[in-house]
């Protein structure tokens, strides 16, 4: 299975998730520590939920709300963030 990383971005007033989903298990390994790496860097604490949904693929899902983040940029330089070091060329926007 090839190892490939897609990812969506949804937001609205208050919110924002990015979802990454994954194919092979180098994929999830290396989601699973950018993710780390880019909490601890940034000092956050989001929602993060990891769901499989086969033996090499699933998704990460990574969600700010509430009021620590209404009012920051900090989620969308998560964001951003994640998606520079996944090598994430396209991001979907679905509302």
């Amino acid at each position: 299975m090839s190892n490939e990383k897609t990812a969506c971005v949804r937001m609205e007033e208050g919110y924002m998730r990015v979802t990454v989903n994954y194919t092979g298990s180098s994929s999830r390994s290396e989601i699973c520590d950018t993710i780390g790496e880019i909490e601890k860097e940034l000092d956050v604490a989001p929602e993060v939920i990891h769901r499989r949904d086969g033996e090499d693929s699933g998704f990460f899902s990574v969600e700010f709300s509430g009021e620590d983040y209404i009012c920051s940029r900090t989620c969308g330089e998560f964001v951003e963030l994640l998606i520079k070091r996944l090598n994430i060329d396209m991001c979907n926007t679905n509302a």
